[in-house]
């Protein structure tokens, strides 16, 4: 029996340096996936409007899951038959797990008074590129959500604990990733998106399926945590989060893009793919 191998990884902090957002030191390790057929899914916080000029940079031609989980694009030529529950965007099948993320924005603002926080919609491209250090293009970019809304929390952690309860409530779940607190639906959840995606493949082959899930923020963890190799790429700026019920996390010895190619030469080697 042979082995498909399945790479999901986040972006910010893991493929993409923390600071400057640079991934020449994946490239090695990128091409070496392209070389062997390996499917590389980024799944990340990001936007679809985001991803469509970072894919081509990364010259990334497989499915990518949006938002933190709220939506996968397939491309259209790739091997998924499409189902009539998925929507068409250029050349792509969206499969959505998310609320609209007006929706998610209203019930935000009706806690405004009570935490202290500022929403996405409410930051100009100016405050964004000087909280994340994105130029104006790509900020414009990260703007065009659809499915979740990020917060910059300015509260305590106990704050944020009763913020989640109470959101929780009103059936919007909040995850806290490497510089903003996302809200997003309850089905919205990069594990979630993850086994989807996994299961899509399996149906397309005899082949075991196995997966590799690599990140370094909160927002990571189950998706880390579900696969088959679990990687935590160490982040210049926090710990490493723990990883529940896993004995067998690798954690990088480097940070971000180099952690990551680290990683991947390893499973690759480890698996027999090299």
């Amino acid at each position: 029996m042979t082995t498909t191998l399945l790479v999901f990884t986040d972006l910010d902090g893991t493929l993409l340096d923390h600071y400057d957002y640079n991934f020449s030191a994946a490239n090695d390790a990128l091409s070496s996936l392209r070389t062997l057929g390996i499917p590389c899914v980024l799944n990340t916080s990001k936007t679809y409007a985001e991803l469509l000029e970072l894919r081509h940079a990364l010259r990334h031609k497989d499915p990518f899951i949006v938002e933190n989980g709220a939506a996968i694009y397939l491309p259209i030529n790739s091997r998924f038959d499409p189902n009539p529950e998925w929507a068409q965007c250029g050349d792509f099948w969206v499969k959505a797990f998310g609320p609209n993320r007006q929706e998610l924005i209203k019930v935000a603002q009706s806690m405004k008074s009570q935490f202290d926080f500022i929403g996405y919609h409410d930051l100009t491209k100016e405050q964004l590129m000087e909280h994340t250090g994105l130029d104006f293009n790509t900020a414009a970019l990260s703007m065009q959500r659809e499915f979740t809304e990020p917060l910059i929390w300015n509260d305590s952690n106990n704050a944020l604990a009763e913020f989640r309860s109470l959101m929780e409530k009103e059936g919007i779940k909040v995850q806290k990733g490497g510089r903003f607190v996302h809200l997003m639906g309850q089905d919205c959840d990069k594990a979630i998106a993850m086994q989807w995606l996994i299961e899509c493949y399996q149906s397309c082959t005899s082949d075991t399926v196995k997966s590799i899930a690599l990140g370094d923020g909160e927002n990571d963890v189950e998706m880390i945590s579900k696969a088959n190799i679990p990687v935590v790429v160490r982040s210049p700026v926090h710990a490493p989060p723990e990883i529940p019920n896993r004995n067998d996390v690798w954690i990088t010895d480097s940070y971000g893009p180099k952690g990551w190619s680290e990683a991947i030469n390893q499973a690759l080697k480890n698996e027999g793919f090299i």
